[in-house]
């Protein structure tokens, strides 16, 4: 695992994570950038649709093999999908909701000190924050 801590100004700003072998990092980074440059909540960023990039011979497990594909869930545009297929990239498609990880989110308001929470419906899992 490799959870995100997010410090704004100094302060604990939000903490999340997700398990998910080599798309951690790509979900990760997925999430973080709905929050800070959508301005999106924890539950908002945890249920957009997701896509990861993965190469034969680059997984983390043994044998280290794998498909070449870069997999996008459905409810990302048809045009965008097909525009990458277009430049050469395998495009899998998956069902909604489908996409790899299932991240879960705690962040903290700056100003009220509030907690808010998003808990990823791809698998079980609740919003909690106190």
């Amino acid at each position: 695992m490799n959870p995100p801590i997010v410090l704004k100004d100094r302060a604990l700003w939000c903490v999340f994570g997700t398990p998910g072998a080599d798309n951690q990092v790509q979900i990760n980074m997925q999430v973080l950038t709905a929050m800070i440059d959508f301005g999106l909540d924890p539950q908002q960023a945890a249920e957009l649709p997701r896509w990861t990039s993965n190469q034969p011979g680059q997984y983390a497990n043994w044998p280290h093999d794998g498909e070449e594909a870069l997999t996008i869930e459905r409810r990302i545009p048809e045009g965008v999908c097909t525009a990458l297929a277009r430049r050469g990239h395998p495009v899998k498609t998956v069902g909604d909701l489908e996409g790899p990880c299932s991240v879960e989110i705690i962040r903290r308001d700056p100003t009220t000190a509030m907690l808010l929470a998003g808990s990823d419906p791809r698998r079980d899992g609740w919003a909690l924050a106190w």
